[in-house]
């Protein structure tokens, strides 16, 4: 969802500040689902309730194969915790990777996530033959014009960038659903091919290439990889590095094809953390009940294999710097497993932020490991607005 930089204390300004209302059509129950196509694939109109118990559970996600530029010789070892976003601003794109890499047991790259975010054709997914997802767009017509409202919705990242371009790497935000479905274009791109832990890092100086070295294209220059998205994220300059950077991107990805089709299905009861918060400043909060159908969501989730991923605030996790200008600090993290402890329903939160458990709140830390984190359910009812989940 819509993210900005404002890094002040850490890396917790690396969230998401904003977001709309895109792809609210995927919301479960708004359409007859593709009937008897493939067994692995969840139904379109379930019957969501909690589960009472709050029954263990731990989701199981593919072997970790992220690391640092220059070498792995740090504690803990990158692949023991969370691919980090590091100084980005895509935490969507880290939240959507994680559920993507869960559903198809292999580790996808969140920069190839984002990437196809920004700039993937939606017009390609009508040409895609997997039956079930073809039933998915009959059922969601209005996807092209929600999938360019997020576009349009995402920020440019002004620092090192005065022109504001439209770069891959000034580009901060974007909606976990949308993501979700255009990843079904291409294949997978691998997190080992194109590594993305501590955000840009491994490609800082190819993106500082690319600046000074890709020629500037004629305006309205039609190019194969960036001409399908939407004039906010088009320019002269920005177009030939974007194209380039996608040219980069399609020789490292050893692409494979999708085991099954990626069907998100998203629900919420705010816009964004921002319209979260203005309603409770309003004297009118989302109601409990309507929280509790969210919850039912991620305990349908995760009772049928599937790790979803929740809009929620980072400030949950970590106290907010008095400096710092982002009061919302909207996130977006997977949730992978539920437990009850001292008689309260619990759920592990997989944070990409790489922010150390050292730095949040106190009685947060001790309960967080590597940057998963088991959070009470009623912490998560205080800033909870969405759930999406792969089905």
């Amino acid at each position: 969802m819509f993210e900005r930089d404002v890094k002040r204390a850490g890396r917790a300004g690396n969230v998401r500040s904003a977001c709309g209302a895109l792809l609210l059509l995927l919301v479960a129950g708004s359409a007859a689902p593709a009937q008897g196509v493939d067994p692995r694939i969840l139904p379109a109109t379930p019957r969501y309730v909690r589960n009472a118990a709050c029954a263990p559970v731990r989701i199981a996600m593919p072997p970790g194969t992220h690391r640092l530029p220059g070498g792995p010789l740090i504690s803990p070892r990158p692949a023991e915790i969370p691919v980090g976003q590091g100084d980005s601003a895509i935490c969507f794109a880290y939240a959507t990777a994680d559920m993507i890499s869960q559903r198809v047991g292999r580790a996808v790259s969140p920069l190839d996530v984002a990437g196809k975010f920004y700039f993937a054709d939606p017009a390609r997914l009508e040409a895609l033959p997997d039956p079930a997802l073809r039933a998915h767009l009959r059922a969601h017509p209005a996807y092209p014009a929600d999938i360019a409202w997020g576009r349009n919705a995402a920020d440019i990242n002004p620092v090192g960038n005065p022109g504001l371009q439209p770069y891959f790497d000034k580009l901060e935000g974007g909606e976990e659903d949308a993501a979700a479905l255009l990843y079904n274009l291409g294949g997978l791109c691998a997190e080992r091919d194109l590594p993305s832990h501590e955000g840009y890092a491994h490609f800082t100086p190819t993106y500082a290439a690319l600046r000074f070295s890709a020629p500037v294209r004629a305006p309205n220059q039609c190019l194969r990889r960036v001409g399908a998205t939407v004039d906010k994220l088009r320019s002269r300059r920005a177009d030939a590095f974007n194209d380039a950077w996608l040219r980069r991107v399609d020789a490292l990805c050893r692409r494979e094809p999708l085991p099954v089709p990626l069907l998100p299905v998203s629900a919420r009861v705010a816009a964004n953390q921002l319209d979260f918060m203005a309603m409770l400043e309003a004297g009118r909060p989302p109601a409990r009940t309507d929280i509790t159908r969210l919850l039912s969501r991620v305990d349908y989730a995760l009772d049928h294999s599937r790790a979803p991923a929740i809009g929620y605030s980072w400030y949950i996790l970590q106290d907010r710097d008095p400096k710092d200008p982002d009061l919302a600090a909207d996130h977006s993290s997977a949730v992978i497993g539920r437990r009850k402890a001292a008689g309260r329903c619990q759920y592990l939160v997989q944070d990409n932020t790489g922010e150390y458990c050292a730095r949040m709140r106190p009685d947060i830390a001790r309960r967080c490991d590597n940057g998963r984190v088991w959070l009470r359910e009623d912490e998560l009812r205080r800033s909870l607005y969405s759930v999406i989940y792969l089905r």
